[in-house]
Order: C-alpha cells, then structure tokens, then sequence
C-alpha cells in the first residue's frame, strides 16, 4: 500500500527550504511561529494556530512570554505545544545570562523584604518565589492570605505561579504572627504534598522559610526537615 502524504507535507517543505535561503532575523514572527509549531503538532495545518497567536499575544516574544496554562488553552495549540514554548522560553533566558550555572545562596535580598513585611502582618501570608535554572529569583506572589493562625493554600496555586514564571525551582515563604517560626503539622504536610508536586513537572522545591515575630526558619537548612526537599 502506498504512503499517503498528508495535505500539509509540501507547504511545510516549502516553508523549511525558504527558511534556510533567508535571513533568519527577516523572517516575520507569524511565520516563525508557524514553523515551530511543524515539531508539535505533526500531522496538522499549525497557519490558524499561528494566526490566533498573534492575534492575542502580537509577538513571538510575547508568545514565548505567556503563561503555560494560558497558552494550553488556546484552540489547536493543547499541553505539547504550550509545553514546547515554554521549555523554548526558559532555554532563551539561559542561553542571554550565560556562564557557567552557580547557586545563589538563598536569594537573602528577597528573602528579607518578604520577611519584613510579613514581620508585623496580622495575618498568615502565604509567598511563592520563583527562581530560574542558577537559582535566581525571576518573581514572587502572595498566593494567599489567612488569619492570625493559619492560611489555607491551595497546591494548584503553587504550581501554576512556577509555571506562569517558568521556574526551575521554588522557595515557599510564610509566616506565623506573634508565634514562633516553628513549623506546624500543616506546614509540614503541605511541604511535602507541594515538593511531590511540583516534581513532577521537574521543578524543585528548594526551601520553605518560615518567619516568626522574632525569628526566621529555613526548613530546608534544618536537619529535621531537610529529607523533604530530597
């Protein structure tokens, strides 16, 4: 039986040689656009989906820029291609910081305005902060806020801010208003369900920073709690 070319195999061959004879900095992003898609989604015409991504986002740029959960629902694109754009967005980031990948000891700079604004909040507030590949803060959220002895976080909130930044790895960060920084049950629960969670992605849950009226306590330096984040 003869193979059966897909409606859509010469337009992609086309595409592909007038890539290699051009410039690539003159090819238009609609075209860019439609070209990646081609590894994504193989057997299907990627022009429409091309075009309802520029009609929302307007750039590669902004594409590549845009949220995962945002992009999956997009009609045509679904969980590979948003995938792939998001993989393409964190690789462009590391490929522009170059050098070698170094750990940057606790992010203390952010680590500290956080702590101090939620020293004397009378309410539990829970932060999210999100680090790229060297460890980098990229961007934190307050993903929630409680009472003064508690704060129900939902885990999907953690994991959809990783992926609205394209994170790597994720420091949690809340605190316990006129108590001390020591850790509750919850805390440890919801430590360990997160971590569980967000590896499945491949995104690391690098510490959980609990901050007390007088104090600050890093899970994750604790001999107690540091097999969470194994």
């Amino acid at each position: 039986m003869p193979d059966v070319k897909y409606p859509h195999a010469d337009h992609r061959k086309r595409m592909r040689a007038a890539f290699l004879k051009t410039d690539i900095d003159s090819v238009p992003d609609r075209s860019m656009l439609e070209m990646l898609l081609f590894y994504a989604v193989p057997r299907k015409d990627t022009a429409p989906i091309a075009d309802r991504l520029m009609e929302k986002y307007g750039s590669v740029k902004n594409v590549l820029d845009a949220p995962y959960e945002e992009l999956k629902n997009i009609e045509g694109m679904g969980e590979s291609s948003a995938l792939m754009m998001s993989i393409l967005s964190a690789l462009g980031r590391r490929l522009s910081a170059g050098g070698e990948a170094r750990p940057v000891k606790g992010n203390e700079e952010t680590v500290d305005a956080i702590e101090k604004k939620l020293r004397n909040a009378p309410n539990e507030i829970f932060t999210v902060i999100c680090c790229d590949a060297f460890g980098r803060v990229i961007a934190f959220r307050e993903v929630g806020e409680g009472s003064p002895s508690e704060v129900a976080v939902d885990k999907r909130k953690i994991l959809e801010t990783a992926f609205e930044f394209d994170a790597d790895s994720v420091i949690l960060v809340h605190n316990h208003p006129g108590g001390d920084a020591a850790p509750s049950k919850a805390d440890i629960t919801l430590t360990r369900e997160a971590a569980a969670l967000l590896a499945q992605t491949g995104i690391k849950l690098t510490d959980h920073i609990i901050v007390g009226k007088d104090s600050r306590l890093s899970l994750a330096s604790t001999a107690n709690f540091s097999s969470l984040f194994d």
